[in-house]
């Protein structure tokens, strides 16, 4: 079971510059900009703006599914999902944020951190 602590600390430890915004897709995998992980139950989502997906316009809020693994390599990020690869982009940079699920999801507990 991933924890979104683990999924954030593995950011911390293995992104490169996490000062630079990264709004372009590198090796045409859609970036996450200003997320923020989700646990919903015994699982972990990432919430935050869509990058470079050919299906979705730019900077469009979402959310994943379940993360079902995480891994980096040359300074990047990913989480996978079940149907998807995504690269984390630049982590949400507030202290608190209200955070409004659609009615079918429950409220979820959420760690938000500083870079």
């Amino acid at each position: 079971m991933l924890t979104v602590e683990d999924i954030t600390g593995f950011f911390l430890e293995n992104a490169s510059n996490p000062s630079q915004t990264l709004k372009e897709c590198s090796q045409n995998i859609p970036i996450i900009e200003s997320w923020i992980g989700v646990e919903k139950g015994d699982s972990a989502v990432i919430k935050g703006q869509l990058f470079g997906h050919p299906q979705h316009p730019l900077g469009v809020e979402m959310m994943t599914s379940t993360i079902q693994r995480y891994f980096g390599g040359a300074g990047h990020v990913y989480v996978k999902t079940r149907n998807s690869l995504y690269e984390l982009g630049q982590p949400l940079n507030e202290l608190e944020l209200p955070v409004e699920m659609p009615d079918f999801q429950a409220q979820a507990k959420m760690t938000i951190w500083h870079c």
